[in-house]
This record gives C-alpha cells, structure tokens and sequence, in this order.
C-alpha cells in the first residue's frame, strides 16, 4: 500500500511539472526588475513563487516572448545569477542559487521497500557524497537511523547528536530541532547536543539557529541512532523577509525572568570606551539596573550586587570589572553564549538569592587558524583560535590590555596627573573530542589591574579561575558533565600618605568546586536534570605587614575561615497536554563553618560590642563550627492562550552563604566577603511573578509584560563609622535586616528586519527594614526605607537600523529616578554646640538619571575568500553631556554644610575601535 501512494504522489508531481511546460507565456518587457516579472507571472499563471530577494535586488531584463512555455521564461531569468528552479505540488515554485533541487526522496523510500535492505544508523541514499558536493544536496537524501532488527517491540526510538558551525565547528548552544508531522521539538544544550524520543517512522526534521541556514533532514527511524548536522551562515537580505517561525520563543518556553544576550546586538551597542561589554549591556534589560557610572556589578529585582552568582564556564567569579567598573572583566571576542536568569532560576544552580549570570566560552574553531583583534584609543585586544586536531579538538584564546595612563595625563589635578592606572587579562578554552560519547574541556581566566595615586596609595587586585570538564554520553537518553573548578580572588591595598604608617594589606578568597550534572531524557518528550555540586573556601580575611623602617605598623594577620558548602538537586520539565507546560526543581543545600577557629562570645541581652565580650570558644580543626541546611523549590508554569499568547506564572526559594561586607553603595576591589557563621545567617531570597506574554508578526515581534514580589531575610546593614578591612570582630558593625522588592516590567521587541531592537520600561522598588530591640540598632524607627539603589522609575530604548549588510547605526537612551541619599535638613544646638540634623535614611533623591548613545558601525567589503576582514566603530557616550549624579556628599565648612555633587562624565565622551580577524570569514556578527 505504501508503495501504491508513493507512486501516486510521483505521478502528481510529474503531472504538475507537464501542466507547468504546456502553459503558454507572452511577456514583453523592457528593462524591468526581476520581482516586477515575478509579479506579472504570478498573476497569469496562479503560482506562487519563491526566492531571496537579495540574489535579483540588481537585476534588469529586458524580454520579449510569445506563446512561451513557463520553464522556457523562467530558464531565461535563472541565467544571469545561477539561479535554478523547482515546479511542487501546490502551484509552488521555489528558486534556488547555485544548486539544483532534487525531488528523488519519495523514489529512494520505494528503492528501500523494494530492496528491503536494514541499513545501519546515518546511512545515506542517493550518490554518495563527495568533498565537492554542496551541502544543501543533504536535504534530498535519506537518511535511515537505527535497524528494525534492534527492540522491535517498542514504538518510539531516539533521535540525538550535536549541531555545529559549518564554518567553524564551534557546537551552537540553543540551536532547535523541529518534526513539522508530530508538532514535537526540542534545543541543545551548552555543547550542543540534542535528543528528541519519537515514534518509529518517516519523517522531515527541521534544524534551526538564529543566523543560520535552517536545513531540513529526511529520516526512516527503526531504533536509536545519531545524526549531526552543520549549519551554515546565512547573510541577511536587505529587504525585510517576514518568516513563519517555529523555533523556541517566549511564548513557548516554560520559565520567565530568562533573558538572553546575543553576541550579535551586543556589539553593535555604543559603550563607554568603544568595547563591547556584557555587564553594561546587561543594564539595558528590563528589572537590571546599577547605582550609577564608572560602577561595578548590579541590581537585579531589588537584589544587592553580591546577590548575583557570575559564572564564566562554571567558575564563579567574585569581581567583574577593570579600571575602577569602565571595562568588563569579561572580553567579548570569546564569549558564545549569556543567559541572564532572574526568575525561574533551574534548580542546577545555587548558593545567590537574587540572580544567575551564566557566560560560556567559545571552543575555538575547529576548521582553520584565525586571528583577529582590535584597538581603540585606551584600549587593545588580539585573539587567537584554531583546530589542534582538525574536526576534533580546538583552542581559543584572548589577551587584552590598556594604555590608558595618557588621560590621567590630559586631568587638571596634579596628583590624578602624576597617577597611573592599568589592566590586562587574558582568557581561553581547549575542546577535545575523545570519541563520539567523551569530551574533554579545559578553560582559564587571569585579570589583573593596578592603580597608583600620587605615590601616596596604591592598589592591585587579580582573578584567576580554571574549569576542567568532561561531558560522557551514557545513552542517547542519558547525558552527563562532571566539572572540576579552582577560582581565587585576591588584593593588595598599599598605604604610602604618612612615614610612620606604611604598610601592605592583603585579602584572598579560594574556591574548589565540584559539580556532577546529569540529563535524563525520558520516552513522553521530557527532562530531568540532577546532580550535585559543592564548594569549599578557603577565605584569609587579611594580613597586614609594615613596609619600611619607620614604620610603627605591626605585623597582624586575621583568623582564616573555611567553610563548605554543597547541595543535591533534581528538576523536570514537562509538557502536561499540550497547552500546560511546567518547570519544578527541588534543591537541598548543605552549608558547614569548619575550624580551626576563636569564636567570640558576648554578653546576652545587649547589642554586640567589644565591650560586652565576655570569652571565647576555640574550635579544632575540621571541627564543624556552625551547619546550616535548608530546602529550595522551584516552579514555573506556562499555560498557552493560543499561538501567540501565554500566561507564566514562577516561584523560587534561594538561600546565600557567602555576603559582600561593603558599606559603599557600588562594588568595591577591596570589598571584604565573609562567610556564613554563628552569628552571620544565611540571606534567604523568596520571590514569586507572573507574566503575559504575546507574539505578533509571525513571531517577529515580542511583547511581555511580568510582574512580581521578592522579600529578603538576613540582609545585612552596617553600623555608622563601620570599619570592615582588618576587622578582628565584624559581626560587632553588622545589623541584620529585611527586604522586599516588587515591581513590573514591560518589554516590545523586534528581533528581525532593517530596525530591530527593544523598548522596556521598569517600576520597581526596593525597601529594607532594620529593626532591633536595641533603639541603638534601629534604622527609621524600624520602618521601611528605600534602599541605596532604589530608583522607581526606569525606561530603556535600544534602537538598530542596518542600512546594508557593511553599514549600521545604533542608539542606547536611558532614563530612571535618582538614587535616594540622607541629607542634612536643619541645624539646632545643644550643650552651647550647633549640631546638624540628617533625614530620614535615604529620604531625598539626587537628579534623574539621563543618556544617550549612539555608535556607527562600518565593515569592510564582505568577499569571503579575503585575507582580512576589517570594521570601524564610531560611537559616542553621553551625547547631550549630561552631568548625571553619581553621589552627593556633605563637608562641614566655615561651620555650615555644605552639598556637592560628583559626576563622572560630564561630557560626551567620543571613541573609535578598529576591529579586525586574519583568515576568517566575513560575518554580520563581526
């Protein structure tokens, strides 16, 4: 019967291809554009037909037939461009350039039934293919996976393996599998791999990635088996093609609070100094907000800085910025993928309460040698990347640097002119595959900056962090990682101001993480994930030495602290009936303060001070000091409203063991972290949201609206004149306290066309609570107050025009509510003395914040096959030079006080990068 209605449907096609011959055509036309024939055979013939625009943008013809038939016409468009055609059912025509369609796939499945033949897993019928052939004639053969003769009783088999660059073997991280017949996908993970369990049969599956060609594979699946494919560039046409998407989008998709950063767009964004940078990108998502310019870290939902885990392939990274927060720690060159997760947070990580910035690295490519870079007026970056073993291992790795010390130069203070200021860092991966189910993955990061005031203060402080990875395939159901960590943070502070006072201090933070992840697959289409992870730190709070011989510092070092903490996880995913999807995770943490350590202990019933001590409690080594353990949940839910419309609605429980000891309001170098103790509890984070989201335009455009609530416990405060650096007795400046968080957040964007880009407006707010039995202790009465990073109001415009595929211009406009400070508001006296009265904490706002970017980006000619590929980027920051308010401070003067507002840039500020990449391929993403 089968091969009764293959026969048929060849018969058809044949049928059309003669009715299609024997149409008669007059056209007479004279120098007219190909889309304007087009348009005139459409409407004499009834077909529909399908092409690039981008292939005939140029062309001009000038015809005169009569009584033609429609190939003849149709052969005389295809001539000037190496255009071909194929006549499907439907009335359909679809041109293709510099290959031919074929229509045989229906002719080798009666070939198969009439041979009835097993063939082995990834066998391909038709000719075999040569070095030479082109890779879309892939789509018109058959492939068979597995063997009849393998478990014929079960009805579904398992379809897995990688997605990778065609051009450069690199695995492509989010990359969908689509069968059209079954309405059934699924995406890949970090390397690139996938599985989808299908029932037994034929089938067209569809690959897709954003940037790449879709390609399309024809299968006969008996039983498990792989199949990869490589995808291919695809340039853009520069007219705007609206495509009906299928791909995973925010509709579909179960957890919300997930953003995205393509590589793409973010180097296209205007920045400060020309340099594409993920944590100030970052800033332009809805809910992501930070204190201010020239500030490391930030605020996500109300979340603190220290709030945020940052990993880099799954080493945690404490500090994120160089050159005092204008650079990112991070360079762009090698980074493959971001994830953003502010919500929903899957249960695989751990050990933050507010979000999850997930970096991986690229493994370099794998098909040829490339190096490229780029230079700016401060700044300068090379990177290397290319295959060890070709097709089967890689390297990539990057360098940069700063030459910055000629604009302290250009300042008017003679001290900041007489300063020096400086980074490098330098980061890279190695990829090797071991066979087809091991690989083997090894990463390293080291930055370091240094800043020297006048001879008089100095600093440096450094990262360094490794991750060994080795990824093993049990099944094609069972897919694991086993990841081995080392990350240290360490600084020195150089004191220099006074003879008598010259000393060094020093502060390091080890950790060793290990982490067992796995992926289960099961045969209804959905994912498990467990495992477990744990860390241990090493932390030496400081060690102070003088440095001289008139020096009357003496020699103190601080009690080192180690700690471990570890956790079990599990999470599911799945789809209830097709319009109910769910995400639930459970995670049990495992937190213990270890010895050798002196605990404090103080009188009860008072607050703490070094005047209520009353003795101490030594704990030997390994001796557990203090064990915390406590359980996270997590769930996301996603009920379809249609196509194009969804309601989502999460919950996530976090706990944090480890807290950020800084009384300023931005991320500091010399900020001192501390772990959780007896007295230090650890931060707990609950938050809970729901979100519409809506698609238009055949998914084109994106429109969401989310809304949630976050409340904070054991938040931390400090006390007034707290001294954190070389404290023997911390827990004496500290207050704990509460939090809560809540806001909304709306989001329209366009993902493709000439104009892409987003508008999002944010409001939220952010209210701490310290309250204590002692009044001493007490902020506000213990009422709520707004927090230092507190700014109501927020509104982002991000806009991208690509004139062509060598020319774009882009634009960044922020605006949001200044950050709340505590003002003085009267004088009175007392004792014969004038005293100044203060607010309320944090009772009055500075001025609204207000920018402008814009940035030109130029690329060289887009020859494939060219020694150099080059592009200019011309941007500005600050366009209106606007002097936005970084902070205000007070000095008692003449007996009155005195305001002053400090900005960084109060100008705009005009940069130019050239980039460029030796032996490579000429990219939209360049």
């Amino acid at each position: 019967m089968k091969k009764i209605v293959l026969i048929a449907i060849l018969v058809l096609v044949a049928l059309i291809q003669s009715v299609a011959q024997n149409e008669k055509i007059t056209l007479n036309v004279s120098n007219e554009s190909f889309e304007n024939i087009i348009y005139g055979l459409e409407k004499q013939t009834g077909y529909h037909f399908y092409y690039n625009p981008e292939w005939v943008d140029s062309l001009l013809f000038t015809m005169n037939v009569n009584a033609a038939s429609l190939n003849e016409v149709l052969d005389k468009l295809c001539q000037p461009q190496n255009l071909s055609f194929a006549i499907l059912e439907g009335k359909r025509i679809v041109f293709t350039k510099d290959y031919k369609l074929k229509t045989d796939f229906a002719a080798a499945y009666i070939d198969y039934l009439d041979n009835k033949q097993v063939a082995p897993a990834d066998t391909v019928y038709g000719l075999p293919r040569s070095k030479e052939e082109n890779p879309q004639d892939s789509e018109f053969k058959v492939y068979t996976i597995g063997s009849p003769s393998v478990n014929p009783r079960s009805k579904t088999a398992t379809l897995q393996g990688t997605i990778k660059d065609a051009d450069s073997g690199e695995p492509l991280v989010g990359a969908t599998v689509y069968i059209e017949e079954l309405k059934l996908g699924t995406a890949c993970n970090a390397y690139g791999y996938y599985t989808i369990t299908i029932p037994k049969g034929q089938y067209k599956v569809e690959y897709r990635q954003i940037g790449m060609r879709t390609v399309q594979r024809n299968i006969i699946i008996h039983s498990d088996g792989k199949l990869n494919v490589e995808l291919e560039y695809k340039p853009e046409a520069l007219n705007e093609v609206i495509v009906i998407a299928k791909e995973e989008n925010n509709v579909k998709t179960v957890r919300m609070g997930v953003e995205k950063i393509s590589m793409k767009t973010l180097k296209q964004l205007p920045m400060g100094f020309g340099e594409a940078d993920i944590i100030k990108s970052s800033l332009l998502l809805p809910g992501v907000q930070s204190v201010g310019e020239a500030s490391s870290g930030f605020n996500v939902r109300g979340g603190s800085v220290d709030q945020n885990l940052i990993l880099l392939n799954d080493a945690s990274i404490l500090n994120t910025s160089h050159f005092f927060g204008f650079f990112s720690g991070f360079n762009s060159e090698l980074v493959k993928d971001i994830t953003l997760y502010k919500s929903g947070i899957p249960a695989k990580y751990g050990g933050r309460v507010s979000s999850v910035m997930d970096i991986t690295l690229k493994d370099g490519n794998r098909k040829k040698t490339e190096f490229g870079g780029g230079i700016s007026p401060v700044s300068g970056r090379l990177n290397l990347e290319g295959p060890i073993v070709k097709d089967k291992s890689s390297f990539i790795i990057g360098a940069r640097s700063t030459y910055s010390n000629w604009i302290l130069g250009l300042l008017d203070d003679e001290k900041l002119k007489n300063s020096s200021a400086g980074f490098y860092d330098v980061q890279g991966n190695v990829s090797f595959d071991i066979n087809p189910n091991n690989s083997l993955y090894l990463s390293g990061y080291l930055s370091h900056d240094a800043f020297d005031y006048y001879a008089e203060d100095a600093f440096e402080y450094q990262s360094f962090a490794s991750t060994f990875r080795w990824k093993h395939i049990f099944s094609p159901r069972l897919f694991s990682t086993f990841t081995g960590v080392v990350s240290n943070y360490d600084y020195t502070m150089k004191s220099r101001t006074d003879s008598t006072q010259l000393n060094n201090v020093q502060y390091k933070i080890l950790q060793k993480t290990f982490k067992a992840d796995f992926t289960y697959h099961t045969a209804n289409n959905h994912k498990i994930d467990f495992g477990l992870n744990s860390t241990w730190y090493d932390l030496y709070p400081g060690n102070q030495w003088p440095v001289g011989s008139t020096s009357l510092i003496t020699e103190k070092a601080i009690e080192k602290e180690q700690a471990l903490e570890s956790a079990l996880y599990i999470g599911d995913e799945f789809d209830l009936n097709g319009r109910i999807s769910l995400a639930a995770g459970f995670r049990y943490n495992f937190y213990a303060n270890f010895g050798p350590k002196t605990q404090v202990n103080y009188l009860a019933g008072i607050p703490r001070n070094e005047a209520s001590i009353i003795d101490t409690t030594h704990f030997s080594k390994n001796e557990v000091v203090q064990f915390y353990s406590a359980p996270e949940i997590r769930f996301s839910a996603n009920i379809k409203l249609g196509l194009d419309n969804s309601l989502k609605i999460g919950a996530n429980r976090m706990y944090q063991y480890i807290h950020l000891m800084s009384n300023t309001m931005a991320m500091s170098p010399t900020d001192v972290w501390k772990l959780s103790d007896s007295y230090l509890k650890p931060q707990r984070g609950d938050q809970f949201s729901i979100g519409f989201y809506h698609n238009m335009r055949q998914n084109t455009i994106e429109a969401s609206i989310e809304t949630y609530y976050k409340k904070l416990d054991n938040i931390l405060d400090y006390k007034g004149g707290a001294q954190l650096v070389m404290s023997d007795h911390l827990e004496t400046d500290v207050i704990n306290g509460k939090g809560k968080a809540y806001g909304i957040e709306l989001m329209l964007q366009k993902k493709k066309g000439k104009y892409t880009g987003w508008i999002n407006y944010t409001y939220s707010r952010i209210l701490h609570k310290i309250d204590s039995e002692f009044e001493e202790e007490r902020v506000n009465n213990g009422e709520y107050f707004p927090a230092n990073y507190d700014m109501p109001h927020n509104f982002k415009l991000v806009f991208n025009y690509k004139y062509s595929r060598r020319f774009n211009l882009s634009a960044n406009f922020l605006y949001n509510t200044g950050r709340p400070y505590t003002a003085p508001v009267a004088y009175y006296y007392f004792n014969d003395a004038m005293r100044v009265y203060y607010s309320d904490r944090n009772a009055v706002r500075m001025d609204d914040y207000i920018r402008l970017d814009v940035a030109a980006n130029i690329n060289g000619n887009l020859l494939r096959k060219k020694l150099n590929h080059s592009s200019w980027t011309f941007a500005v920051y600050n366009v209106f030079g606007r002097k936005n308010p970084y902070s205000i401070f007070f000095r008692t003067e003449n007996e009155q006080v005195k305001g002053y507002k400090m900005s960084i840039f109060g100008q705009p500020i005009f940069t130019v990068t050239y980039n460029f990449k030796l032996f490579g391929n000429a990219k939209d993403d360049f």
